[in-house]
């Protein structure tokens, strides 16, 4: 049988590797990133839950140990700095997660560790600087359909398959679900950004929250002597941030994040100082908070297929990663299953995208929706509802109530499913 065609859209975690399992298939595979070059960059991130053995399945685990973020665990403080809860990371091969994960790991690192795998590969080839304008595909009941791709430079080329891995805002979403679609972004009120900022000698390793009054946190993560990553997440509508995320003005964004944070306590003064007059901060990267929700059957439309955040998106929600990676394992092996068991590449293409969702949805979407009177209880708005998160801290880290194995019974009991033609 001819090697699938597939194109993958989107460089960032579930792309690379979408790219690698379906080139140990034979495939040939384009991956195309919008941005000039890989996009190695971004905060803190972590493997847990079902990431851990999809890492090892790639061969990469000694390369994420590596360049691993050593951080002891997460502590709470109070607005004078006092420690009022530490939570320390599980212990390693326990099975369990903590806040902190065993596998701690800058996004850049990550980046570069996913896209070596077939950086050198003969079946894939990387494209940098480069988008596509629209697509249409044949009817699925055609053998020998194809996705007919017109890119932004104006050439125009044809797959078996389009992989959309382009993240949260999706674009080659939009052009699969068709124009009049609605926007299935579910805006969860609340914002999550983080920027760095150098370092002081007081510093802490450890993974550091401090709640403040009207809905505010701010916290830091250290991975690195010479820089400390400043992290803010606070909840409800803030115009003026509102308005510079729409500008796209950073250095309005800046004033609008030291106006929010300026005079809360803590080391507020000095980060907000840093954020608007420290060139280390000028990675300030600012989000809403949001899920994305499509409709049962929707994650694939034909020969196109939505992989990663596009598909589930939960920002913040500590598995993005690790069900990227999973992700895209299972897509993979839905397909290579079928064509081994002598379907056509059509087929195998179309109903393995289906088999993708219909299995992995319940896991990937297990934290989606109901949820949010949870993330109001830790954002108090009141001193009074900071002295109760703190008080429900110090008990959960006594009774150890953080080591757990999944985010709740369904993952923790999920098991990942095994492919053989992928080995």
């Amino acid at each position: 049988m001819t090697p699938l065609k597939v194109l993958v859209i989107g460089g960032g975690i579930a792309g690379p590797a979408i790219s690698y399992w379906l080139s140990r298939t034979g495939a040939h595979v384009t991956l195309i990133e919008r941005s000039a070059k890989m996009r190695a960059s971004g905060q803190q991130v972590d493997l847990r839950g079902q990431g851990v053995p999809i890492m090892k399945k790639m061969g990469i685990e000694e390369a994420v140990r590596a360049v691993v973020v050593h951080e002891p665990g997460m502590q709470l403080i109070d607005r004078n700095g006092n420690t009022k809860a530490f939570f320390p990371v599980a212990q390693s091969g326990s099975g369990k997660q903590s806040v902190t994960s065993d596998y701690e790991i800058m996004r850049g690192d990550l980046v570069q560790i996913l896209y070596a795998l077939t950086e050198n590969h003969q079946n894939v080839r990387h494209l940098f600087n480069t988008t596509i304008k629209g697509f249409t595909q044949d009817d699925e009941d055609s053998s020998n359909g194809k996705v007919h791709v017109s890119f932004q430079d104006g050439h125009e080329e044809d797959f078996d398959l389009v992989v959309a891995a382009d993240g949260t805002a999706s674009k080659t979403r939009q052009m699969m679900l068709g124009p009049d679609a609605p926007d299935p972004r579910r805006i969860l009120g609340g914002y999550i950004g983080y920027y760095s900022v150098p370092s002081h000698p007081g510093d802490s390793y450890r993974g550091t929250i401090c709640h403040l009054t009207g809905s505010r946190i701010i916290g830091t993560r250290k991975d690195i002597p010479e820089l400390t990553r400043v992290y803010m997440i606070f909840r409800g509508r803030k115009p003026a941030v509102d308005a510079a995320l729409k500008s796209g003005d950073q250095k309005q964004l800046k004033e609008a994040l030291a106006d929010l944070y300026q005079g809360g306590g803590w080391e507020c003064d000095r980060f907000m100082e840093a954020l608007l007059h420290a060139p280390e901060a000028d990675d300030l990267y600012l989000t809403p908070i949001e899920e994305v929700h499509l409709p049962e059957g929707s994650w694939s439309k034909g020969r196109v297929v939505l992989l990663g955040d596009a598909a589930h998106c939960h920002t913040a929600g500590g598995y993005g990663c690790a069900w990227g990676l999973v992700g895209a394992y299972m897509l993979a092996g839905e397909i290579a299953t079928l064509l081994k068991d002598g379907s056509s590449s059509t087929a195998a293409v179309i109903q393995g995208a289906k088999n993708y969702e219909e299995k992995f949805r319940p896991i990937a979407t297990a934290m989606h929706g109901g949820y949010e009177w949870i993330e109001d209880l830790f954002t108090p708005k009141s001193n009074l509802g900071i002295w109760f998160v703190h008080m429900f801290a110090r008990v959960a880290a006594y009774l150890h109530f953080d080591q757990m194995e999944g985010l709740n019974k369904k993952t923790a009991r999920w098991q990942l499913p095994h492919y053989p033609e992928l080995e």
